[in-house]
């Protein structure tokens, strides 16, 4: 072989050992972070059937473990019937908003699987989410005072949803995902958001659809749903973290 044959062999074998080594990096990224920083993850897709309220308790994963003690009045507080808050502004949006009561009571956690399977998300989405607004705790005010609960739902700007927002958990997120779930669905903002779950996730947030501050936002929630330390944090009762 001559001397230039074999240095282009070495050179095609270096690039061929490049391009395995990133196949398997890439297979082994989770799906959300390697397919681009707007991808859908374990999502039920837009137009699903969704999963009523005693569907998805029966789905949850019960266990004594809890971070957040002392959500325990929060966490065990349901609004007494419909609560009708600021309209979510399309008539196909609407019809999701009917759906949220609220009505589930349990450990931090098992709120966070009940609301996410009622509205088609991954829980650990929500899980990673809820650490950004507020660590889990229910008591959490933001923006001024203003803003409350595990997802920081804005008291001024969505009129009605106080004082549930602040007084169930469960209403909270329940709440906060109907309205990702009707961004998700493609029924608010020109139907950008249909099947873009990471876009609607940053929009809770700014307000404005993909916004610096909207990609800024999903960074936080991307970094939190990597590391997933709520797995690492005390708690006041003995059980099982919970699981994938």
């Amino acid at each position: 072989m001559t001397s230039n044959r074999r240095v282009l062999v070495l050179a095609l074998s270096g690039v061929l050992l490049i391009v395995l080594a990133t196949v398997v990096i890439v297979s082994r990224m989770p799906s959300w972070e390697a397919s681009g920083p707007y991808a859908t993850t374990s999502s039920l897709p837009p137009g699903s059937p969704l999963p009523d309220d005693e569907e998805c308790a029966a789905q949850v994963k019960r266990s004594t473990w809890e971070p957040r003690p002392e959500n325990f009045r929060a966490n065990h507080t349901t609004p007494p019937g419909p609560v009708v808050s600021r309209s979510w502004g399309t008539p196909a949006a609407e019809k999701l908003n009917e759906r949220v009561t609220g009505n589930f009571v349990g450990t931090t956690d098992e709120i966070i699987q009940w609301a996410s399977c009622k509205w088609g998300f991954d829980a650990d989405v929500t899980r990673a989410q809820a650490v950004q607004e507020s660590y889990w705790l229910q008591s959490t005010r933001g923006d001024g005072g203003v803003s409350y609960g595990l997802l920081q739902i804005k008291s001024t700007y969505w009129a009605g949803t106080m004082p549930y927002s602040e007084a169930s958990t469960a209403y909270n997120v329940d709440w906060s995902l109907g309205l990702r779930r009707a961004c998700f669905e493609g029924f608010l903002y020109d139907g950008r958001g249909r099947g873009d779950l990471w876009g609607c996730i940053g929009v809770h947030f700014s307000g404005l659809w993909q916004s610096e501050s909207a990609r800024s936002y999903v960074k936080l929630v991307k970094r939190h749903l990597a590391h997933r330390e709520w797995l690492g944090w005390p708690s006041g009762g003995s059980g099982d973290l919970p699981g994938p």
